[in-house]
C-alpha cells in the first residue's frame, strides 16, 4: 500500500513538507539505481569488448539510457570505471564475508576462502578478465592502482586473520600469516592467468585442489 505523504504545519504559516525529505530520498535512491544500472552495463560491455575497445555510447545502449544521463552521474569515463571497480571489489568482499561469517572453525574458514577465490575463475570469469584489464592501467592511473592495492590488501588481510585465529586456537602452526597470505594470492593470480590463457594446459579443479592441500600441509598443526 502506498504511504500517504504527511505535512506538518509550523508557526507563521510555514509548512514543513514531509514529502521534501521523501523527494530527496527518492532522488538519492533513483541516482543509486541509475548508477548501478550504468555500472552493470559497463561491466557487460567491458567483458565483451575489453578495456580499450568500448565507448560511452556502447554503455548507454546496453543500459538503455542516454549518454547524457551517464555524464550526469559520472564526471567522465575514468570516474565511471573507478566506480565500477569499487563496486566489483565490494561485491566480492561482501560475498566472502557472508560465506565466512557463520563459521567458527578456522580450518573451514580457510577452506571457504580458498574455494571462493579459486571459484571466481569458473563462476565469475568475466570479473577476472576485467580485473586483469584494469591491472594494465596501474602504471598510468593512480586511482585504479589505489583501488587494486586495497583489493589485494583486503584478500591478504582476510587470509592472515583466519591464520591468526587458527594459531590462537591451536588449529594452525605458528607460521608467518602475512607471508602465507602473500604466497596464496601469488599462486591464485598465477593459476588464474595461466588457465585463462590456455584452459587445456591443466585441469583447473585438480590443480586448485592440490594447491589447497599443500596450503593446509603448510599451516595445519600436527602436519
Amino acid at each position: 500500500m502506498r504511504q500517504r505523504r504527511t505535512r506538518t504545519a509550523l508557526p507563521g504559516g510555514t509548512v514543513n513538507h514531509g514529502g521534501r525529505m521523501n523527494r530527496l530520498q527518492r532522488g538519492k535512491q533513483i541516482a543509486t539505481i541509475r548508477k548501478r544500472q550504468i555500472t552493470s552495463a559497463a561491466y557487460d560491455v567491458i567483458a565483451e569488448k575489453g578495456y580499450y575497445n568500448f565507448t560511452m555510447m556502447d554503455i548507454a545502449k546496453r543500459a538503455g539510457v542516454s549518454s547524457g544521463l551517464i555524464h550526469h552521474y559520472f564526471r567522465d569515463k575514468e570516474n565511471m570505471l573507478v566506480t565500477l571497480l569499487r563496486e566489483m571489489q565490494q561485491n566480492i568482499r561482501s560475498s566472502l564475508e557472508k560465506a565466512i561469517a557463520p563459521v567458527d572453525d578456522p580450518h573451514k574458514k580457510l577452506e571457504i576462502f580458498m574455494d571462493q577465490a579459486f571459484d571466481l575463475t569458473i563462476k565469475e570469469r568475466e570479473y577476472v578478465y576485467i580485473i586483469f584489464d584494469f591491472m594494465t592501467q596501474i602504471k598510468f592511473n593512480e586511482r585504479m592502482q589505489r583501488i587494486l592495492t586495497k583489493l589485494y590488501h583486503s584478500y591478504r588481510e582476510t587470509f592472515a586473520e583466519i591464520i591468526r585465529e587458527g594459531k590462537a586456537k591451536g588449529v594452525f602452526k605458528q607460521v608467518d600469516e602475512q607471508y602465507m597470505a602473500t604466497v596464496f594470492i601469488a599462486i591464485l593470480l598465477g593459476v588464474e592467468q595461466q588457465y585463462l590463457t590456455d584452459n587445456t594446459s591443466f585441469v583447473y579443479r585438480d590443480y586448485t585442489g592440490k594447491i589447497k592441500k599443500q596450503i593446509f600441509d603448510l599451516v595445519l598443526a600436527g602436519r
